[in-house]
């Protein structure tokens, strides 16, 4: 194919989504929204405020009190555990969605599966992250609330990601929003 010819043609994905996918995609969308870092900053600030609390009543009293014993293993069970917990959720709500389908080209992205179909529009989705697994659009308010995943597995090879990259990068620049950071 041609430069020019291969340039209009959409670049195609077809996937089943995993709890793995969720949650990079959860946590990717966590660092580029604004509501997510703050709640990550906040919980582990109060980890670390525990921490201190523990660490202080242990030198003048000589012992902790019960709630600081609590928070200690809340915290980090709060911090570790709840991004899994959703990643699994939000599988259980795709998984009998079946085989999904993507295709990516200058107007958008329109997703498939066996229950629904979606086009949005770069405006739609004017941002994106990628990880090591995923490319994840991300919707432009400031808490990147709608998310679409993109599992780079879905592709038909390894130099469909770089078009696939190259379709994400201009799609964006022309929605005019800035890009999402990792």
């Amino acid at each position: 194919m041609g430069g020019e010819q291969q340039a209009g043609t959409p670049v195609e994905l077809t996937y089943q989504l995993t709890v793995e996918d969720f949650r990079e995609a959860l946590a990717a969308r966590s660092k580029a929204g604004a509501a997510g870092r703050r709640t990550s900053r906040l919980l582990v600030a109060a980890f670390a405020l525990t921490v201190v609390a523990t660490a202080l009543s242990l030198a003048n009293e000589g012992t902790v009190d019960p709630p600081l014993v609590v928070m200690l293993v809340v915290l980090p069970l709060v911090l570790l555990g709840v991004p899994r917990l959703q990643a699994r959720q939000f599988h259980r709500l795709a998984a009998d969605k079946g085989e999904f389908r993507a295709a990516v080209d200058a107007s958008g992205i329109a997703v498939r599966n066996e229950h629904s179909s979606s086009t949005l529009t770069w405006q739609a989705a004017p941002r994106y992250v990628e990880t090591p697994g995923l490319f994840v659009l991300l919707s432009g308010d400031k808490n990147a609330s709608c998310v679409t995943l993109l599992p780079k597995r879905g592709l038909a090879g390894p130099a469909e990601v770089d078009r696939l990259r190259v379709a994400l990068d201009h799609g964006c620049a022309g929605a005019a929003v800035q890009p999402a950071v990792p």
